[in-house]
């Protein structure tokens, strides 16, 4: 799998996390985080968000962050705020954090546009044994899911755009 790009934000702290892995596929068009974390939410098909629901369902008797509600996805993304399990840790022109710090583990998911290619970058650091074993669990899951979003969203990103003409 290749490394974190050297240009995210997650490069200079990703030394503190114990899993790393990124996830490309070519963009050949301009993105920007608005429209990363547009590709990402939409991108996300519905056998993953019944796993999702599963997972839920399974970590919240033991006090884990769940991701609560569907919610509707917001026209404007802004640090600070909460969609569903993520939350968006910061914001540049060309790159979307998303993460959650939890009693077992912390996460971080970086959505990175730079030179005609997409980067879906995840650190997590866990915090105990239930963090580890817990990493342990998904990680099957995470490649295939990472694989199957980073794929949906480079569609996604690279489809035609109405012009105004055509609007």
């Amino acid at each position: 799998m290749p490394p974190l790009p050297t240009t995210s934000l997650l490069a200079a702290t990703s030394s503190s996390f114990s899993y790393c892995d990124s996830v490309r596929q070519p963009v050949p068009q301009t993105v920007n985080s608005e429209a990363l974390l547009h590709a990402f939410f939409q991108a996300t098909p519905s056998w993953i968000e019944r796993l999702m629901r599963w997972r839920d369902r399974l970590v919240a008797p033991f006090g884990l962050k769940t991701a609560g509600p569907a919610t509707r996805l917001p026209s404007h993304f802004q640090v600070g705020q909460r969609l569903g399990i993520f939350r968006v840790l910061q914001l540049t022109a060309h790159e979307a954090v998303l993460g959650e710090d939890d009693r077992h583990l912390d996460f971080r998911i970086s959505l990175l546009w730079q030179d005609g290619e997409l980067a879906v970058s995840t650190l997590v650091r866990p915090h105990n044994r239930a963090g580890r074993l817990y990493l342990a669990c998904v990680l099957p899951w995470h490649h295939l899911i990472s694989a199957t979003v980073t794929r949906r969203m480079a569609a996604r990103l690279s489809a035609p755009r109405p012009t105004e003409e055509s609007t």
